[in-house]
Order: structure tokens, then sequence, then C-alpha cells
């Protein structure tokens, strides 16, 4: 295989030219053969020099067909992706598009399978640039063909070093939504990850806070709701943990005993004492970790001291802003920029304390009419329910954006998704747990026990 590009030449994988090689041995051995017959028509008579060339080349033959037979079996789905996107990437018949010179040096292009249904391809920087291989993900996509033709560049992301970069190949008619006939089957083993399909999960050691934005009826509230009760399962710990509900919409999780809301005046006194008892936990449990870290002389992590996650959930942000009081003598800190400072506290020093807050937007807006930057900068998980592109624009920037399949019809529930945690830190899509059970009752019923007292 040549490693630098040709004008007007043919792109051949290895194996391609293993099986021209092997049927060019195959066809020169039989001709061989052939001629012997004609010209030494008494076969006792041993063998010339015609049929001892034909007798080699038929076993070279033998040889580099089942070498290519080999090469084809062993190298599996992987290898064929990359011979898929090596043809197209590096074939001058199909337009060039990284606009290689003539003799140029071919790029790397590696691929390894990450799940059942995805690939992982990197495509390493050397005649081009890291950002003429970002916006490869149609080109990629498009080669993919064949009996991989429901597969698709969904994410992309560049190393570090700007060296590579790194592709998230995906079967997109795959269905890996979960779907639970109880509450039990939401519990993940681990109390430190969330279950949001059957190949994805909210990694709280590596992610923090979660931003949640979507419009109506997009399945944003239901989605949350299915993260406290993977949360809740786990029940409450001895370090004061706490799942905590704002409503101020007064909607359906009002309906619960333990939500709070604000009366329709402005008084959210109820709310910041709630707020600043998850903030006095927050305090104490940050405080028994770093006694333990001075004992054992390494940090400790909250999940190696027995903690369980805290939550504190705040559904539809911008209207609890809205029904929240301005500042004004004698109002004992209830006020707007109160919650804000006392909210911005918790988000950026949470985490290290396994102490995280789930904020609910119905449009992914900031500033004025939304979320404030800082905030969602903080937020290092981030959901986008029922996505559009402009929307999608305020969340994530436009490296991240690249490789999303932008024209595709999302239903209720489906979601692009990003978190810190090594895997998913270029949104891509999945779908939140399809619940077939009665899920604000059970929800109430696991609330009922979290807080239920110890015997």
């Amino acid at each position: 295989m040549t490693r630098h590009y040709k004008k007007g030449g043919r792109y051949i994988s290895p194996a391609g030219w293993v099986l021209t090689a092997g049927g060019f041995s195959l066809i020169l051995g039989i001709y061989l053969c052939i001629l012997e017959r004609l010209c030494q028509p008494d076969v006792s008579v041993p063998g010339s020099l015609t049929g001892m060339l034909s007798a080699i080349s038929l076993a070279v033959a033998a040889v580099l067909l089942v070498a290519w037979l080999a090469l084809y079996v062993t190298g599996g789905d992987r290898k064929r992706i990359e011979r898929l996107v090596r043809k197209r990437l590096f074939d001058p018949r199909y337009g060039n598009p990284l606009g290689f010179r003539d003799g140029e040096l071919l790029p790397p292009v590696r691929s390894r399978r990450v799940s059942s249904t995805a690939f992982e391809l990197s495509i390493s920087a050397l005649s081009c640039t890291v950002e003429d291989l970002m916006n490869l993900a149609p080109v990629i996509s498009s080669a993919i063909t064949g009996r991989y033709r429901q597969y698709a560049a969904t994410s992309s992301k560049a190393d570090d070093a700007f060296n590579c970069v790194t592709y998230r190949i995906e079967d997109v008619l795959a269905d890996k939504s979960l779907t639970v006939g109880s509450v039990e089957g939401l519990k993940s083993p681990d109390r430190t990850l969330i279950p949001i399909d059957t190949e994805t999960f909210i990694d709280l050691k590596t992610s923090g806070s979660i931003l949640a934005a979507g419009k109506t009826r997009s399945g944003k509230t239901t989605g949350i709701v299915s993260i406290l009760l993977s949360v809740l399962q786990h029940g409450r710990d001895r370090y004061g943990s706490n799942v905590i509900i704002i409503d101020p919409k007064l909607a359906e999780l009002s309906t619960l005993p333990q939500t709070l809301t604000i009366s329709p005046d402005g008084d959210a006194r109820l709310v910041m004492e709630k707020m600043e008892e998850f903030e006095e936990s927050r305090k104490s449990r940050q405080e028994v970790l770093n006694q333990l870290s001075k004992k054992t002389g390494n940090a400790v992590k909250w999940w190696d001291a027995g903690m369980n996650p805290s939550f504190l959930f705040i559904d539809e942000y911008v209207a609890l802003k809205c029904l929240l009081r301005k500042p004004a003598k004698g109002d004992g800190g209830c006020n707007l920029p109160s919650f804000e400072s006392l909210l911005k506290r918790i988000i950026t020093m949470g985490a290290s304390a396994g102490c995280f807050v789930i904020i609910s937007i119905a449009e992914a807006s900031v500033e004025e009419g939304g979320l404030p930057s800082m905030l969602k900068s903080a937020m290092t998980t981030k959901i986008l329910f029922k996505p559009t592109v402009e929307e999608a624009r305020l969340i994530w920037n436009s490296e991240g954006l690249k490789a999303l399949n932008v024209g595709r019809a999302y239903g209720a529930g489906d979601c692009w998704f990003s978190s810190t945690d090594g895997v998913h830190d270029m949104p891509g899509c999945v779908h939140f747990p399809r619940m077939e059970f009665e899920v604000y009752a059970e929800l109430e019923r696991l609330m009922d026990e979290y807080y239920a007292p110890k015997e």
C-alpha cells in the first residue's frame, strides 16, 4: 500500500494488494500449466521449467489467497470501516476532500470497537491540519456504506496536543434505550453511576452539576425524574445527603408532599432555608473528607468515604427567578441576589463533596432571560431534550456540534448529551429511560423512604 498521495492513482488497501497479487499468481500459474500441457503432451515425462514455475506460481497464489482471507476475516468490522474511510479520503476518484498534493504523506487511520454499536476512528494530522480533520463528519458518514450504511459519525474531538482527531462512529438506527417495568430497573449497582440508556451513564466521579434544557413536552422533567429515582434507591447516608425538589410552576412535581415552591407573592423563605441546609450539608461533608485526607495523607473522595450523592433539583430555573423578590429592607436575605449567590457556591464547590445541582430550563437562553454564563460553564453535564441547532449553540461550542446528526427528527426523551467523563466530552444523541410504571407514585414513595426516621 502506498503511503503517499498520487494524482490519477487509486487507493488499494493492504488486503486488496494481497488479493490482487494472489489473483495474478493464480492466473499466471493456470496459464503456465496450460502452456506446459501444450508443450509436454506426454504427462509421463518429468516436469520442465515451465511446469515448475506453474507449480510455484499456484503455491504462491494459494498462500496469498489464504493470507487475504485471514486479513479479511480477522480484521472484522473495524478493519472494514478503516478501509472504507481510507478509500474515501485517499482515492482521487472521490474528490480528495483533504486537499492532498501529489506526493504528500497520507495520515494513518485507525479504528477500534468501543461497544456493540459504536467504533472510534482516529485520523492523525500529518499533511493536513486538525481543523481540516474536524470537518470530515459528513464525508466519513457517506464513506461508510454497504452493510455499514446505518453507521454515521456522531461526534468528534481533537486530542490535547492537536495531533489527531477521533470520531465516534455509531449505528444511528440501533435502539439503545433503556425500558424498565419497575423502578428497580433504574438502580445502578454503583451509586456513582446513573443509567441513561443501555450503554450510557452519568459518572458522578468525573462530572459535576447537570444542566437540562428543553421545551414543553420534550421529556425533560421525566428524564430528570429518572435520575432522581436512581439516586433515591441508594438511600440516605450518615453524612446528611439530601434530595431536594423545587418546583415554582405548581406542575406535576408540586403534587408531591416533599416538593418546595414559592408563594405567588414571592415568599421564598422555605426554599432559601432548604438551600441553606443543602449548603451547610455540603460544608460538613467537605470537612469530613478533609479530616479523612489528613489522617490518610491522601485525598479521600466522597465515594471512598461511603457517601451517597446529594441532589438539589430546580425545575424551571427561569420561572423561579421571575417569582423571587428584589432586595428589600427586612427581607432577611430571601431575595434574588441571595438565591443566585447561594446557588453559585453550591454548583462551583459541591461536586467534591458529592453535592450536585440539576437545573431545568425551558429554553437554552443565557444571561437576562435565562442561565448566567458562569453557571452554564460550571455545570459539566449538559442535556438538551428534543434538540435544535439554535438552542444547542447556546450550550456547546461550534466544534462540539460539527458531527451531530442535525437533520434527524427527535421525539420526547431524545436528547443531545455531554459530560466530562472522558467518553461523552463531545455531545452525542441518547434517549432517556422509558419507564413503564407509576412514575410519580414511585417518586413519592422513595422520597418518603429516603427521609423516613431510622429505627
